[in-house]
């Protein structure tokens, strides 16, 4: 069963453009928006399982250079 998610990005300032086109690069992320509010980018994403998910968020997508913090949104 796929897992799907969104991902919330803090964003340093400036850089939400470069992080938006570098997640949209990584494998399992079908969307991702610059966007307005508390966040600065917003991911969707879709993955095989739980333990995929979390090497996509740890290992791909906060490493990304300009990504803050991130909040895990799992779609239920």
């Amino acid at each position: 069963m796929t897992v799907q998610a969104y991902v919330l990005a803090f964003v340093n300032v400036g850089q939400s453009e470069k992080v938006t086109t570098a997640l949209l690069e990584i494998e399992g992320v079908k969307a991702a928006h610059s966007v307005t509010g508390m966040y600065d980018v917003i991911a969707f994403v879709e993955v095989e399982d739980s333990a995929a998910l979390g090497q996509l968020v740890i290992s791909k997508i906060q490493a990304i250079e300009g990504v803050g913090k991130t909040q895990t949104c799992v779609v239920i």
